[in-house]
This record gives structure tokens, C-alpha cells and sequence, in this order.
């Protein structure tokens, strides 16, 4: 199998996870998890690993350069991971196959997602990184223009949430007339 990164290299078996094989380029270090293999491990270890909350440093930046995958020879497709992880890893849509470039592989198993690498590809996974992709730059531009005054915002906003009388705390806030006149 020829790496999807390199081209020219050999990629050589790998255990990835007790009883999870895949192909390693010696190169670049990226990582192939064919379907067969990822589909059997998964039906050995059923359930879903609860995800690591913890942040992880990714240190490499991620090719941008189409990718054939090295079982079938068909075009790789890049699906956003999220989850704090600011890559795509890439999935061929003809053998199911997931191209993960160097370290993606370590991030995933770091933060627990490599149980769900098949799940990423899926339109509501997808959904969900875009709808957090969103959410994450209306915080930012907030963020931007508050300025110093974002935390305390962001403080009254979380306590306004757990207020069962918030509608009427908005309207009390938002009147414009002086207090007691």
C-alpha cells in the first residue's frame, strides 16, 4: 500500500489499539485504519468510550493536497473532526477506509474519539461541528466587542438562564425609564 501523503512510501502493519490493526507510512508517521479491520475491533469493543475533555495539543499543520486512498484508488474526502481538534481526518467513500495524516491518529486516541471514527463522517456529526464551529465565533465576535466587560456579560448571562423569572428580568433591565420615576 502506497501512502496517500507521500506517494512513493510503503506503508508497513500496525497495531494502533490492542486488537486494532492498520498500515503506518515509515515517512510521514500518517495512519491507515481500513474498514474491515476498524468494523471488526468495534464489534469486539461495543458501547462508546466517553470522550477525553481534556485539550490536545495537535503539532503539525494539516496538508492541504488531495488524497487517494491507497486500498481502492478512489478520492479521499475530508470530514472536520471538532471536538477541540482542528483537523480533518479523510475517508474514502467507495471502501469506508480513514486516512488520518501524522499525530491526527494520537489526538483522536488522546481525546477517545477513535472509537467513533466512523460516526465523523456522518451528517449529524458533521452538523454538530459546524453548529459549534458557529457558535464559537458568535462567542469570539462577543468577545471582540465587549471587550473588558465579556466576563462579567458572560457571568450575568449564566446566572440570567437559571432564573425562572427571566423574561421579566430582561424587560426590567431593558426599560429604558429612570429608576423610581
Amino acid at each position: 500500500m502506497r501512502c496517500p501523503l507521500c506517494k512513493k512510501q510503503t506503508m508497513t502493519a500496525v497495531d494502533l489499539v490492542s486488537g486494532l490493526s492498520g498500515a503506518r507510512c515509515g515517512e510521514c508517521a500518517g495512519v491507515w485504519v481500513g474498514r474491515g479491520n476498524y468494523d471488526s475491533w468495534r464489534t469486539k469493543h461495543p458501547g462508546d468510550i466517553p470522550e477525553n475533555p481534556v485539550p490536545v495539543q495537535l503539532a503539525a499543520n494539516e496538508p492541504h493536497t488531495s488524497k487517494v486512498c491507497p486500498q481502492c484508488g478512489h478520492l479521499l474526502l475530508p470530514y472536520r473532526v471538532g471536538h477541540g481538534l482542528p483537523f480533518s481526518i479523510d475517508y474514502c467513500g467507495a471502501c469506508g477506509g480513514v486516512w488520518l495524516d501524522p499525530n491526527e491518529w494520537d489526538a483522536i486516541k488522546a481525546k477517545n474519539l477513535h472509537d467513533n471514527l466512523h460516526q465523523i463522517v456522518s451528517s449529524q456529526w458533521q452538523a454538530d461541528v459546524r453548529h459549534a464551529e458557529v457558535q464559537k465565533a458568535i462567542e469570539e465576535a462577543h468577545r471582540l466587542h465587549l471587550g473588558a466587560t465579556y466576563d462579567k456579560a458572560r457571568e450575568v448571562r449564566s446566572w440570567l438562564r437559571t432564573q425562572p423569572q427571566r423574561t421579566l428580568i430582561l424587560a426590567y433591565l431593558s426599560d429604558e425609564a429612570p429608576e423610581g420615576k
